[in-house]
Formats: C-alpha cells, sequence, structure tokens
C-alpha cells in the first residue's frame, strides 16, 4: 500500500487526467511479483468544483445533495488494481454545487461477511444522509462512532468534503 500511495502522488504531479493515473498505477501493481490487488478511486477537484475520478474496483463515493445521498455514476468501473494488465481505465466527470458534501472510503465502512455489499453502501448512504445538517469532520466523526458503520473486522477510513 506504502508503495501504491507513493506512486500515486507522483503520478497526480504529471497533470495527467485520473483515468491515465489509474491505467499507470494499475500496470505498475501488474509488475508487482507478489500478485497483490488492490481498489482505489483517484480523482481531483477542478477550479470549476468538477470531480474527474477514475475506479478501480472501488465503491464510488457518496454525493450528499439536498438532502439525498447517492452513490455517484460513473462511466465504467474498472477492475481491481494488478487485475488485469494493459487495463485503460476512463475519467468520470461529475460537476459538484455549492452545500454538496462528497464522501469518500475505504471498502472496510461498507463491507461485511455475508452481505451483499450494496446494502452496506445503502446504509452508509442513509447515516450520510441523516447527518445532513452536520459539518464535515462531525459527518466523519457520527461515522465512525456507529457501530453498525464502522464497527467490525476491517479497517475503516472516510473523508468528507463540503462544496462552498
Amino acid at each position: 500500500m506504502a508503495q501504491q500511495r507513493h506512486a500515486l502522488a507522483g503520478l497526480a504531479q504529471t497533470g495527467a487526467s485520473a483515468g491515465e493515473i489509474t491505467t499507470w498505477l494499475n500496470e505498475l501493481v501488474c509488475s508487482d511479483p507478489t500478485g497483490q490487488t488492490a481498489t482505489v478511486v483517484v480523482g481531483h477537484l477542478d477550479e470549476d468544483k468538477v470531480l474527474h475520478w477514475a475506479d478501480a474496483g472501488h465503491p464510488a463515493p457518496l454525493l450528499l445533495r439536498d438532502g439525498s445521498t447517492e452513490p455517484l455514476e460513473t462511466g465504467q468501473r474498472g477492475p481491481l488494481l494488478g487485475a488485469l494488465p494493459g487495463y485503460a481505465y476512463e475519467t468520470s466527470s461529475t460537476r459538484l454545487r455549492p452545500g454538496d458534501l462528497l464522501v469518500l472510503y475505504t471498502d472496510g465502512m461498507v463491507e461485511r461477511r455475508g452481505e451483499d455489499v450494496t446494502e452496506g453502501i445503502a446504509r452508509l448512504a442513509r447515516a450520510v444522509a441523516a447527518a445532513a445538517s452536520l459539518q464535515p469532520q462531525d459527518v466523519v466523526d457520527a461515522l465512525l462512532a456507529d457501530p453498525e458503520i464502522a464497527g467490525h473486522e476491517d479497517d475503516a477510513c472516510v473523508l468528507g468534503i463540503r462544496v462552498d
């Protein structure tokens, strides 16, 4: 993970699109002889408040807008990093509005043994919507304090970004 994080930080400096960066990161992971895979969402916000992002087998970020929380729509959800050498990831773009809350999270926030991941995503979306009036840090704190959301075996990480 550290190698992937540092590679991503370096690749982000190239100015390439999220899809290109994810494609290059996939090649790095595919070339690793340990054969590990990973999921990731790679993205950046531009000056016009447009999120440009690519998805490599990861649950899509959640968007809280006007009291409703839904996963972002992606043009194409690509395979896990390290699963398919030569795969070209696409960049999706989502225009954000003032007041929107973008929630990015690890799969540890939504995966449970014996449960379809869509149930976990729906549970997280409901919890985000219930905290709609809170500041981003308070939303994150509430999610991490909720044993139904973050109280399980896997690592859990969440980031909230409010658009001004």
